[in-house]
């Protein structure tokens, strides 16, 4: 037997818990990536773990696989575009390392994946990105997104030039 003193009083409970994520946007950001080969041997994927900022959900994880390389060209073009989606939410044009892509604030919108097979549960998976407004901003699930602030009196006329695609927010 080893000699070990806990107090449960003396650590902070944790806000997390193993239930689903309820369907809705979040701030999140990656905090691990890597590339990995498909096990079915198609080609590579690069998996992304997004930490959930989002008050009442902080410290959560949502794992992402996206199919980057991969013998179906429909599965690589979706997986390719889903990782656009991302790279532009984040304001980042081009990388060449995923560690790139880490720490940065994004809006994701969380779905519940259903199980086809009893053996297994339901899953969170991220049906899409926006560009976070700040963490906090972005509304959770049933809550609408804080109001903009005015712009300041010295901003671009309206009819100045055009959004980039990255900073349009998704409605």
């Amino acid at each position: 037997m080893a000699n070990f003193s806990f107090d449960t009083g003396s650590v902070e409970k944790r806000e997390n818990n193993y239930e689903l994520l309820p369907a809705g946007w979040y701030t999140a950001q990656i905090s691990e990536s890597s590339i990995v080969d498909l096990k079915s041997g198609n080609g590579q994927a690069i998996k992304l773990t997004f930490d959930v900022l989002s008050e009442g959900y902080r410290g959560r994880k949502i794992w992402v696989q996206l199919n980057v390389r991969h013998t179906n060209p429909k599965a690589e073009t979706i997986a390719q575009q889903q990782l656009r989606e991302l790279c532009e939410s984040i304001g980042l044009a081009r990388f060449n390392d995923t560690t790139e892509l880490h720490n940065k604030p994004v809006g994701i919108k969380v779905k519940i994946r259903k199980s086809d097979n009893p053996q297994y549960e339901d899953q969170n998976d991220v049906a899409g990105y926006k560009p976070a407004a700040g963490a906090g901003n972005v509304p959770q699930a049933g809550m609408a997104a804080r109001p903009s602030a005015p712009a300041p009196a010295n901003a671009p006329p309206a009819g100045g030039a055009p959004t980039p695609p990255w900073a349009k927010r998704a409605a």
